[in-house]
């Protein structure tokens, strides 16, 4: 099988069948993960958002909102990677279906990054200037605040894992085909 280091215009790409099993694996796998990981961080926050020391801030509903957005935006990218498997035949990935798969994570990705910053933005001030008028009004750092405080980070950093593994396995480069082509036929 001859390989061009063009991106082909043809609807199907042709790999050689050890790198459809991989894609086939481990699209399957990191898609149940983060998919798994990123409903129950959903959860989680809605959660902890009502009932940590800074449910009383005035901001809250658009923390728990950004936070939210960055979960939900973890949970749609693992399940875009379950769906990805489809996009793998017998011998082929479908073309149109890998570029779009990149498109989808492409985006999340950048939704979890605003989403992210924007609860960083207001969540992080707010705790750390409380108490800063009124000594009775100061909340304390505890480990709840902290998790919660971490949890649309670890979301978006999961998103970022999400994009970088779906190109790389959607789109692999001309060396890395050829090397399974040469592990296959000898």
């Amino acid at each position: 099988m001859t390989y061009s280091s063009a991106w082909p215009t043809e609807p199907y790409r042709r790999l050689p069948t050890g790198m459809i099993g991989t894609i086939r694996e481990i699209a399957t796998s990191l898609g149940g993960g983060t998919g798994a990981i990123g409903l129950l961080m959903v959860v989680v926050i809605q959660i902890a958002g009502r009932v940590l020391p800074t449910s009383t801030d005035g901001a809250n509903v658009l923390t728990m909102g950004m936070a939210t957005f960055a979960a939900g935006a973890l949970l749609l990218s693992g399940i875009a990677m379950l769906i990805a498997r489809t996009l793998v035949r017998t011998g082929s990935v479908e073309t149109k279906g890998a570029i779009l798969l990149r498109g989808v994570e492409a985006g999340l990705c950048a939704g979890a990054i605003f989403a992210m910053a924007a609860f960083l933005f207001f969540y992080v001030p707010g705790v750390a200037s409380s108490g800063r008028y009124n000594p009775q009004d100061r909340i304390e750092v505890t480990p709840g605040i902290v998790m919660y405080t971490l949890l649309p980070v670890l979301a978006m950093i999961l998103t970022i894992v999400n994009l970088v593994v779906s190109h790389r396995l959607f789109f692999p480069t001309v060396e890395r085909v050829q090397k399974h082509l040469a592990q296959e036929s000898g």
